[in-house]
């Protein structure tokens, strides 16, 4: 009897959630979400002993209760776009089945394109393969990174969330590859990042973002854009290495090795895609110079804080008063060199690779260099004050970049 009711209570929340993904495309959205609620409302009230409220060390109940509330506004805020909620909520059945890294991508790209597939089977209409098989991927790239990130968050609704606006913002470019140059892209990227990870140059997690970021980029422009972005992870790595065991002393030494996780990777890499994929679809002098600044300005950052973390001299750069190596927002001649040979570096590959004209690339290296200067200006002031860590510090200094591209152009 006890094994009979262990069985119906593992099988409950997904069925409960298995349901209303199926009848999407059947069900009016409001009278879908009438009956969703009291169905979740009836799942509180017999698991209400087991419920506990918030986001961190949730037991599987209170985690799926999270989930169904999460899937009603999803469904609200979808009344046009119900494949998309229906695919994210369809994605956490296939949660239940998640295993290892490799295994969980081929897991969440294979149900997200079958919804697909039913979805639009259901509905009659015709089915652009490529176009979901595209979305398919990404989205199963996105749930794998969730849940290769370690935290003790709520990773079930995080990943549906994740997995939803993934869905939402690839839809609204409406863009898709086809089979080849979609496989080439993903092939390629996620070889270089397991090659990364058994280097030490990444982590799980960094593996991951790694590979969405690559495959994304290599879809929206080609491989000449990858290699610019590809510069900065291994000049970069050998930066973290320079000198390590002399920063490992001075208490200034990346943790891990240096091995990049998904925040960094995210941080020094979200404003190149963003730039790449606009300027894969709508094209633009702006996007193409700001995606090389961005990188620069990545490089140029790494090279200064790892290299300068040697020097003997370092000093604020608010107010110029001697600190530690090491301190956030420091800078020194070593660093500042380093700055300006890493933004070099990756404006003379874009001119090698045929991306930029010299004009271009002037603008990139300055661009790069001054948003490695927000980088260090934002550090010693809203990082030293709590506001951002120093991933966000990193995220809006590359970001930065396309302001100093558009005056500069």
């Amino acid at each position: 009897m006890n094994q009979e009711t262990n069985l119906k209570e593992s099988l409950l929340p997904p069925a409960i959630i298995l349901i209303p993904s199926l009848l999407m495309p059947f069900c009016n959205p409001k009278l879908l979400v009438g009956l969703f609620s009291i169905v979740v409302l009836m799942y509180a009230y017999f698991m209400g002993d087991r419920l506990r409220i918030g986001i961190y060390n949730l037991n599987r109940e209170s985690s799926y209760l999270n989930s169904y509330l999460l899937a009603l506004i999803l469904i609200l805020a979808s009344f046009k776009l119900k494949y998309i909620a229906g695919a994210a909520m369809f994605i956490l059945v296939a949660y239940e089945l998640r295993k290892k890294t490799l295994f969980n991508i081929m897991l969440f790209s294979t149900f997200s394109f079958a919804y697909f597939v039913f979805y639009f089977k259901v509905l009659g209409f015709n089915l652009n393969y490529e176009f979901l098989f595209f979305l398919s991927l990404i989205g199963g790239l996105t749930a794998s990174l969730v849940e290769s990130v370690d935290v003790e968050s709520d990773k079930r609704t995080t990943t549906m969330l994740a997995v939803y606006t993934v869905f939402l913002i690839f839809n609204i470019y409406g863009f898709s590859a086809s089979f080849e140059h979609l496989i080439f892209a993903f092939a390629i990227s996620l070889i270089l990042s397991i090659f990364a990870m058994k280097s030490g140059i990444a982590d799980e997690s960094g593996l991951m973002s790694a590979t969405l970021i690559g495959t994304l980029m290599i879809v929206f422009t080609d491989i000449r854009f990858f290699g610019i972005l590809l510069s900065f992870y291994i000049i970069g790595s050998f930066a973290t290495k320079y000198r390590y065991s002399l920063k490992q002393k001075l208490g200034v030494g990346e943790p891990a090795g240096g091995a990049r996780g998904y925040a960094n990777v995210f941080a020094n890499s979200l404003p190149a895609l963003f730039f790449a994929m606009n300027y894969g679809v709508f094209g633009g002098e702006l996007f193409l110079v700001s995606f090389v600044a961005s990188i620069a300005a990545a490089l140029g950052d790494t090279m200064a804080s790892e290299i300068g973390k040697t020097s003997d001299r370092v000093y604020l750069i608010t107010n110029f008063k001697r600190v530690n190596a090491g301190v956030s927002g420091g800078i020194s001649v070593k660093g500042e060199l380093s700055a300006f040979l890493g933004s070099f570096i990756v404006a003379m590959l874009a001119i090698a690779l045929s991306i930029l004209t010299v004009k271009q690339a002037m603008v990139a290296l300055i661009s790069g260099l001054l948003g490695v200067h927000v980088d260090s200006v934002l550090g010693a002031t809203l990082e030293k004050k709590g506001y951002l860590t120093n991933s966000g510090v990193n995220f809006l200094a590359t970001l930065s970049t396309v302001v100093f591209c558009y005056f500069l152009l």
